[in-house]
């Protein structure tokens, strides 16, 4: 049986290719040249092995002249007229009896004195550097760049298009999110809005399932839609995306919020299109249920968010994955840690959400090794200061830490675990992240949280983004100067601090860093954002207060004059990252595992 491999004659020619000189080399690829079509979409391959057959110095006239022919023809076949008469005129200067090119002005009705016209404008870039100046440039210029006549609008088409998002359903914005001022009523929403990105996430999977090209630039798919759907719409929507799934053959991570029965059908479509995907986060909007989730072999990043529900398959699907997880992400109150599950050696991000045992803070601290960043929220259910004490150089890595206790058991007394908090975190310089939210009034004294949580906070020289509530007996004047003076995000919790707005901003501004531009508050009733940055905060660009987030906008001729522009909820709940890196905050945003 007479069996050829050609990967085997490329091999040869790359292995003789490497023992030849750099003349040698040039004339194989010469040789070559001239056996590839001039049509055929080559032009790419012809204009980069001549810029690099031009480089070789020495090389004999007739190679030039050969070389220079050949890329002119590519670049007529192409319909770069200009570039190709220039390539011409220089094998002219060369060799001036050329019959070659002689052939090819005849053949293409040209002057000999065309060949000497400069091409107007600036040189032109190759569509590689052109790409490469562009994966610079944040998601907002990409946007503007779409608007202008040039090879670089479907570059940036092509980059945007790699973070894709599609709305099945109607989006109802909530009310009285926070006591002070809130978003629109859902009666006030703007419909048309909702129904532009209606017909955009149509086209899109429309454009998906006729062009192959576009759906292999997607390289991270969101999907959002309600858990009922009220424009009895979602079922043709969802027919689409189950059509469109399979097209996209180069997607590396995919999010999807909506029911369980949405969310069971993509994911197995998934697993049976895409078996390679390595990013997976979930957010499901049913209550108390839960979802069988098929193992995928090369899974790194998994995020799950629901309320109540069975964790046994939820614990199996990740005990499937625990060789290849490197961040993992649970979210649901009502579940414990599953320590028996995982291999917390090998993450490098973990977030976990629900009831805080003695189990879990063993696990982490002991195994945790490789911890870049560690988030814990929810009821604690044990005392673990002898653990933060005993594994106090635990975690060599982690630079990015949250605590976030919602409640306490009532069995629970543990007065060190604010002090043992502050000394597992006192000598680590790499900090860079520190959000530490604590139940305040009464259960303050059974967790021992008082000012003595905020006097480590000078130690973290290097700290970027602090979070932190404010106990009861902190002096809000002392507050500002134990900041340290790198941070650049802050947010204070002030469901301790008893104070009045004005007062609580006439203290804190003295101490506050320069280097501050994003400031949130929290448990604090504001009725104006603007009052914060007059009275507190005259240096910040973006202030939240509870979900509600504004934009501090100086006008150029004086900068005293200040306005506040406040955010829609759609770019609060979905675009808050590109927003906040826009406006040099970047520092706020937690790196989650989801994104």
């Amino acid at each position: 049986m007479n069996v050829f491999n050609p990967r085997i004659l490329e091999a040869c020619i790359r292995d003789v290719s490497v023992r030849l000189t750099d003349h040698q080399k040039a004339s194989v690829l010469l040789h070559a040249l001239e056996q590839l079509p001039t049509e055929g979409g080559s032009r790419e391959i012809m204009e980069s092995s001549v810029q690099a057959f031009l480089k070789i110095n020495g090389l004999p006239c007739a190679d030039l002249t050969k070389a220079l022919i050949l890329r002119a023809k590519t670049r007529l076949v192409a319909g770069y007229r200009t570039s190709a008469q220039q390539d011409l005129h220089s094998v002219l200067t060369l060799d001036p009896d050329n019959q070659d090119v002689k052939a090819i002005i005849h053949s293409q009705h040209l002057r000999p004195e065309m060949l000497l016209r400069e091409p107007h404008g600036p040189p032109r870039f190759s569509i590689e550097v052109w790409t490469q100046i562009a994966l610079f440039l944040p998601k907002r210029d990409l946007k503007s760049l779409l608007l202008i006549p040039h090879p670089i609008s479907r570059i940036a088409s092509q980059l945007l298009f790699r973070e894709t998002d599609l709305h099945l359903t109607p989006l109802h914005e909530p009310t009285g999110l926070d006591l002070g001022v809130s978003f629109d009523d859902a009666s006030d929403v703007d419909r048309d809005l909702d129904n532009w990105h209606h017909q955009r996430s149509a086209d899109i999977l429309t454009r998906i399932l006729v062009d192959p090209q576009f759906a292999g630039q997607i390289r991270s798919l969101g999907i959002h839609a309600a858990s009922h759907d009220l424009s009895q719409s979602l079922a043709f929507q969802v027919g689409m995306l189950l059509n469109a799934l399979p097209k996209l053959s180069n997607l590396k991570k995919i999010h999807c919020s909506g029911s369980k029965d949405l969310m069971l059908r993509t994911v197995r479509c998934i697993h049976k299109c895409i078996p390679k995907i390595q990013e997976l986060s979930l957010e499901l909007a049913d209550p108390s249920l839960d979802i069988d989730i098929p193992r995928f072999k090369h899974l790194t990043h998994f995020s799950l968010t629901s309320e109540g529900g069975d964790p046994t398959s939820t614990h199996i699907f990740i005990a499937q994955s625990r060789d290849t997880l490197r961040a993992l992400a649970i979210q649901n109150s009502c579940w414990h840690f599953p320590a028996d599950a995982l291999s917390l050696r090998q993450l490098s991000n973990l977030e976990f959400g629900g009831h805080l045992t003695t189990e879990m803070f063993s696990e982490i601290l002991s195994n945790g090794y490789q911890l870049d960043s560690l988030k814990l929220s929810g009821s604690l259910e044990c005392s673990p200061s002898p653990l933060f004490r005993q594994h106090r150089s635990a975690l060599p890595f982690l630079r990015h830490l949250h605590i976030r206790i919602t409640s306490l058991n009532r069995q629970v007394h543990d007065r060190d675990l604010c002090p043992s908090i502050s000394e597992f975190v006192r000598h680590r310089n790499q900090l860079r992240t520190y959000h530490l939210f604590l139940p305040c009034g009464a259960e303050n004294r059974r967790i021992g949280f008082d000012a003595s949580a905020w006097g480590v906070l000078p130690a973290l020289s290097q700290l970027r983004s602090l979070a932190m509530t404010i106990p009861c007996d902190l002096a809000l004047g002392l507050a500002g100067w134990l900041v340290p003076r790198n941070v650049s995000a802050l947010v204070l919790d002030m469901e301790g601090a008893a104070v009045d707005v004005m007062s609580f901003l006439k203290q804190i501004r003295p101490g506050i860093p320069t280097s501050l531009k994003y400031v949130g508050i929290t448990n604090m009733r504001i009725r104006s954002a603007q009052v914060v940055v007059e009275h507190g905060f005259p240096q910040v660009r973006v202030v939240a207060i509870g979900h509600n987030v504004w934009s501090v906008i100086r006008k150029e001729v004086q900068a005293s004059d200040i306005s506040v522009e406040q955010w829609p909820y759609r770019r609060v709940r979905f675009h808050q990252k590109e927003w906040l890196e826009l406006m040099e905050c970047g520092d706020a945003v937690w790196r989650s595992v989801s994104g």
